[in-house]
């Protein structure tokens, strides 16, 4: 606080006005519940006796600076501030205490103004009076904000380390018990939905952005493998998460796993994280959202990888014997045809060539596997391991 308006004032004005400091303090309280010449504080006063001390404290600490400029104001500060964190954390607004103050000032002239011919005080100490006043009010209306803010940030950092901690334990294994996750829920201020539903997220090319997190997400970006928790179906259609989840994409790639019960949270995050590895390798495309539902195949293909592999070896033996080209050739209308259920006409839209020529490599194809591609649980096993071939080359590998 600046004090040098105070220094400019004698001394014995603050012991004259100290002797009408009982009588101002009256007027103030009239003036602030309403009995005066306004309406009453908004909200109004919950506690008469609290409000009539602050007065009182206020009024004194303000002659103590008039007679003595650098006395106890570190204690009236730590007051007000500890007035600032109370407000924070009974959810009230500094700007009621700011208003309180220009009332309160507002009437304190009014009184002195009444008592200004029995203290002797000319207009020049007057205005040096209201001086002192303001800055006095400006310091205490900072001081209250500064509580204030202090307790509202270190309130919100507190949560935010509940939610972390919240997070980790609904994608703990095993589960966390009901009523543990129940408990630190309340704490993080996160009500537990039914359904959740992970994403994971890796950074795209150049870097990426940090984002402020709406409050229906848990989110944890620190460690090496970045993911967040939605509530609902976390479809990224409407919500904050999901706008969240769509602003985050123009510079991460956003896997968004399956909607699970809450219980089954690590579920939805292994489905998200294994969709984010196809979408990273260029199997599916990353582009935008890319939800796991949408991508079950490659999903399925992708889990069972190496099971896929040793079968495949005897599954497709029959165009092994073919030349590379031959047997690409092959391999793509034989997905394209079990994709059509042998419908030649779908098959040929697919692969962007005539009919005849699809029927013409059906033929070739009958010829190679016989009676194995009119069963269907063969043509199942051909599908799935064609997929996972094709994606491995689409990976850089070998088909």
């Amino acid at each position: 606080m600046d004090l040098r308006p105070f220094d400019a004032i004698p001394a014995w004005v603050g012991a004259r006005l100290r002797l009408a400091l009982d009588g101002a303090a009256d007027d103030l309280i009239h003036e602030l519940l309403g009995h005066g010449h306004g309406p009453p504080l908004d909200p109004p006063a919950r506690d008469e006796d609290g409000l009539r001390a602050v007065v009182r404290a206020g009024l004194r600490h303000f002659c103590d600076l008039l007679e003595d400029p650098a006395t106890g104001w570190d204690g009236v500060a730590a007051r007000y501030r500890d007035v600032g964190r109370a407000m924070a954390r009974n959810g009230r607004d500094p700007a009621e205490a700011h208003r309180a103050l220009r009332r309160a000032a507002l009437a304190a002239w009014r009184g002195i103004g009444s008592f200004t011919a029995v203290l002797d005080l000319d207009q020049d100490v007057l205005g040096q009076l209201m001086e002192a006043q303001f800055g006095y009010l400006d310091a205490l209306s900072s001081l209250v904000t500064a509580g204030y803010q202090a307790e509202y940030q270190e309130a919100a950092e507190t949560v935010r380390r509940h939610r972390t901690r919240l997070l980790a334990l609904l994608l703990a294994e095993p589960a966390a018990a009901p009523h543990e996750t129940g408990a630190l829920a309340a704490r993080a201020r996160w009500p537990l939905p039914r359904t959740v539903a992970a994403a994971a997220v890796r950074p795209r090319h150049g870097g990426a952005s940090r984002l402020a997190v709406p409050d229906d997400l848990l989110v944890d970006f620190g460690g090496p493998e970045p993911h967040m928790l939605l509530p609902g179906d976390g479809s990224g259609r409407g919500g904050d998460g999901a706008a969240a989840l769509e602003a985050l994409a123009p510079d991460w790639i956003v896997a968004v796993g399956p909607a699970v019960p809450t219980a089954r949270a690590r579920e939805s995050l292994r489905w998200a994280r294994d969709t984010l590895t196809l979408a990273v390798r260029g199997v599916v495309p990353s582009a935008g959202l890319v939800r796991s539902a949408e991508h079950l195949a490659p999903l399925v293909v992708f889990r069972a990888g190496e099971l896929i592999d040793d079968a495949a070896g005897a599954r497709l033996a029959p165009l092994s014997r073919l030349a590379p080209a031959q047997r690409d050739r092959l391999t793509r209308t034989l997905l394209a045809l079990l994709e059509s259920n042998f419908n030649a006409a779908q098959a040929s839209k697919r692969l962007s060539v005539h009919p005849q020529t699809v029927r013409y490599r059906l033929r070739q194809l009958e010829g190679l596997f016989g009676d194995g591609l009119r069963d269907p649980r063969r043509c199942l096993e051909l599908e799935l391991i064609l997929h996972a071939r094709l994606a491995a080359r689409a990976a850089g590998g070998p088909l």
